[in-house]
């Protein structure tokens, strides 16, 4: 069953489909919300949240990207988050302190490529300004199109073109020849 179909019988009354919803999309939230706030707890407490939003606003829900309107709903939650704790800075140290543990904890064991890729633009993407991140972490991280980016990020086409273009040229600026090296 498709996400339209599974959303058509929740709208019917049929609630027990937003389970299937959750376990589809729960980790591509759950990875959303740890590269927003750099802590995997308050990750996961966002992602709880945003599943939540969701479900009081799911007979109202209208748009088709069901992958989309969660990661507006995510970024939206994770945007609250920022504004009523204010520790943005320390979220980042965590964050950095996180990635080293899961480099060490990747020797152990194996990484899909998504989280591998995720890992390395967050350390690419580190000295970006937050919207060049973001708009950067959506396209290639989840090979979003420029549209849903804009959808998202509440902003205009042309403006998500100018904030990949913009960071992307940043970062081939910062990496030398020897990182690109290590990365291929």
């Amino acid at each position: 069953m498709n996400d339209r179909e599974m959303i058509r019988e929740i709208q019917k009354g049929k609630k027990e489909y937003l389970n299937d919803i959750a376990e589809k999309y729960y980790d591509d939230i759950y990875r959303f919300c740890c590269y927003q706030t750099g802590n995997c707890q308050d990750a996961g407490d966002l992602t709880q949240e945003t599943f939540l939003k969701f479900i009081r606003s799911v007979e109202h829900y209208r748009y088709r990207n069901l992958k989309g309107y969660l990661l507006t709903i995510a970024r939206n939650v994770c945007v609250d988050y920022f504004r009523s704790c204010k520790r943005r800075k320390e979220n980042e140290e965590d964050f950095q302190e996180e990635v080293e543990y899961k480099r060490e904890e990747n020797v152990q064991g194996a990484r899909t490529k998504q989280e591998e890729f995720l890992i390395t633009m967050s350390q690419l993407t580190d000295n970006l300004p937050e919207m060049q991140r973001e708009a950067m972490v959506l396209y290639y991280g989840y090979g979003m199109k420029y549209r849903e980016i804009a959808q998202i990020t509440g902003t205009g086409i042309a403006t998500v073109k100018s904030r990949i273009r913009q960071g992307t040229e940043k970062i081939k600026k910062s990496v030398t020849r020897d990182d690109c090296a290590n990365f291929m």
